[in-house]
């Protein structure tokens, strides 16, 4: 799938709103169409979400309206240290997050911002993590459904995928992405 916006890393506070739940999050890179969030919420495709951005020098953050667009999990035996994460398509965001954006690619320009580390904070270093896209199917169903998912090979993408989905789900598939 081809990114819509050119992304801005950065990493920044925010919370994540699903349903009457919040969950604190790690901004890792933002667009004006989506953004990519480190966090240990479950939200499954397509969920409604509301992010709260802390931007510093603000009282009140910034809330956009999104929804799922992307799930990225991490292998369990790395859950201490690192997080996955989910990417979120905007739907409804207000003039200050556009000129937040425009103000941090003007200093991503000038070189004052910190770019990120590569894998979007996901990868650990000296172990060879990539990512997968697991395409499966319920058992007995015509359903569908894809996970992207963090892992060393394909055999424990297709793993974690199942750990993921529970019983009554089957791996057609897992590729790599790239």
């Amino acid at each position: 799938m081809a990114r819509v916006a050119k992304r801005t890393r950065r990493r920044m506070a925010c919370r994540l709103v699903l349903g009457h739940q919040r969950f604190s999050g790690l901004v890792l890179d933002l667009s004006s169409s989506g953004i990519f969030v480190q966090t240990t919420a479950k939200p499954r495709p397509r969920d409604p979400v509301t992010i709260e951005l802390n931007v510093p020098g603000q009282r009140e953050p910034i809330r956009l309206e999104a929804h799922v667009a992307r799930l990225f999990l991490v292998p369990a035996q790395l859950a201490t240290v690192a997080q996955g994460g989910v990417g979120l398509r905007i739907g409804n965001a207000p003039e200050a997050y556009f000129q937040l954006l425009q103000q941090l690619q003007l200093e991503g320009q000038r070189g004052s911002s910190a770019p990120l580390e590569s894998g979007e904070g996901l990868d650990v270093p000296g172990e060879p993590h990539r990512r997968y896209r697991v395409r499966m199917t319920q058992l007995g169903r015509a359903r569908t459904r894809t996970l992207d998912v963090v892992a060393r090979s394909s055999e424990e993408a297709a793993e974690l995928a199942r750990a993921e989905t529970g019983d009554g789900w089957k791996v057609l598939e897992a590729t790599e992405e790239t």
